[in-house]
């Protein structure tokens, strides 16, 4: 919905041009995100919760995927907030310090955060389910492989798999999905 947006080597001029033009678009991907971000992090809550009363410890493999969780829901916010604040200040501000928010925004801190965020969480979700079986094991091993590729650093492969860590992101989603459509199924199913 934000569009392709400028990358941190675009000029003053033509990052200046992309946010005049698309703040509006700017500022709904930043609210839908941080709606996205707060919605996980419940579900995070709840997964976290259903493992630790099968694991039976305070702080298993529960707690890592409750922290990935957290990880993971701080580079979303901060990186929301970053979008609606640079459609806030588009016009109004020197194009060099838009440009400085926009590298901020679009390179690679926040590209670390969520891909850590999302293995750790990943990583804990996989040692839950695959020691306690609270989850079919396929899930298990399923978000073991995604977590693994989100390990990866970004800017360390180059070419089209220089950013395969994001790919994990994709699957992290595809993965809520699955396993909220089967607790779901089984708190109504008990």
């Amino acid at each position: 919905m934000a569009g392709s947006t400028p990358n941190g080597t675009s000029s003053v001029a033509k990052v200046a041009a992309f946010y005049d033009k698309h703040a509006t678009a700017q500022t709904t991907s930043g609210v839908l995100l941080s709606l996205g971000a707060l919605l996980f992090l419940v579900f995070s809550a709840t997964l976290a919760a259903r493992l630790r009363r099968v694991e039976g410890e305070p702080f298993g493999a529960s707690g890592l995927c409750l922290a990935g969780a957290v990880v993971l829901v701080v580079g979303l916010g901060v990186y929301a907030g970053l979008s609606i604040a640079i459609a806030d200040v588009a016009g109004h501000v020197e194009g060099s310090a838009l440009q400085a928010l926009s590298v901020l925004a679009n390179d690679s801190v926040f590209v670390f955060l969520i891909t850590i965020g999302t293995s750790a969480f990943l990583l804990g979700a996989a040692a839950s389910v695959l020691t306690t079986e609270v989850l079919p094991r396929w899930l298990g091993w399923l978000a073991l492989l995604v977590a693994i590729v989100g390990a990866i650093p970004s800017h360390v492969l180059g070419g089209t798999l220089d950013h395969i860590g994001i790919a994990a992101f994709a699957g992290l989603g595809v993965w809520t999905l699955i396993v909220g459509v089967l607790l779901g199924v089984r708190s109504t199913a008990a």
